[in-house]
């Protein structure tokens, strides 16, 4: 169970997240419902936590300082901030801090939980992402004792790439790391800027702005490369038929995915089969 601390100066709302969030059914339990930031930490210290969900605004120790506490004794914690105040300025301070989520007071519970689903995916995605680091670890140091020089080719290109698949993208924060991630697991659906936000409850127009500030390209570009890049990868077996690939990667219109691919590698699908 992720170990979740709860921080807000205002009562009711302490109780009705304690209360009425499915922590169970989250794969989460609450070690902590505090109502200052200086409570907060006194807990920290005695138990480690995974997730904090905090007021942003409290007398005394902000949220915000409360959060650069918890990050500096445990730099992959989650945040995720309450708060009556949409001012941009709150908003901009949370996502300096890495914050998965920024929820508006009055509460709505589903927007929360699906907050702290969204986390709970992080979590087993950074799991998974050391796991297959300790598995290719473990296998290269057997080799190596056997006196092996080199990973035969498909070994070493089926570990490689799952380690890439869970790698991070430089230089770009979490959030954005994760919509990465997501689109990679999602790029045979229709996907679109829309349902992306609203996964991650943020607004289309912010949360674009925000993708083509940190990575330098737009959401469409983006997936367009990454839809490329996959079906590439996908062509290079001869068992797949071209119009699997384009499946695979979310087109159903071949034509168009053929004109895509030709704009991105200078030859079309075929071209490209009969040239590997």
């Amino acid at each position: 169970m992720y170990k979740v601390l709860l921080a807000d100066d205002e009562h009711l709302d302490l109780e009705g997240m304690r209360t009425f969030i499915p922590w169970s059914e989250l794969g989460m339990e609450v070690v902590g419902a505090v109502s200052n930031g200086f409570s907060a930490c006194e807990l920290m210290e005695r138990q480690a936590i995974d997730i904090l969900v905090t007021d942003v605004n409290m007398p005394h120790m902000s949220g915000l300082e409360l959060a650069r506490r918890a990050m500096d004794r445990k730099p992959d914690v989650r945040v995720v901030f309450v708060s009556g105040h949409q001012d941009f300025h709150y908003v901009k301070q949370a996502l300096s801090l890495k914050a998965c989520s920024y929820v508006l007071k009055p509460m709505d519970d589903d927007e929360l939980v699906a907050s702290l689903r969204q986390i709970t995916l992080e979590l087993e995605h950074e799991a998974n992402r050391k796991r297959t680091e300790e598995q290719y670890l473990k296998m290269m140091q057997a080799l190596q004792a056997q006196g092996v020089k080199r990973l035969e080719d498909e070994q070493e290109q089926r570990a490689a790439t799952q380690l890439n698949e869970a790698q991070p993208v430089p230089g770009c924060s979490r959030l954005i790391r994760e919509i990465i991630a997501t689109m990679q697991e999602r790029l045979h659906e229709n996907l679109t800027l829309k349902n992306i936000a609203q996964q991650f409850a943020f607004s289309p127009n912010y949360l674009g702005h925000l993708f083509k500030e940190e990575t330098g390209q737009g959401f469409s570009e983006m997936l367009t490369e990454l839809r490329m890049e996959r079906a590439r990868e996908l062509l290079r077996d001869p068992e797949v038929k071209i119009y699997e690939v384009a499946g695979q990667v979310g087109y159903r219109y071949i034509p168009y995915f053929s004109r895509q691919f030709k704009e991105t590698f200078g030859m079309t699908p075929m071209e490209f089969r009969k040239r590997e």
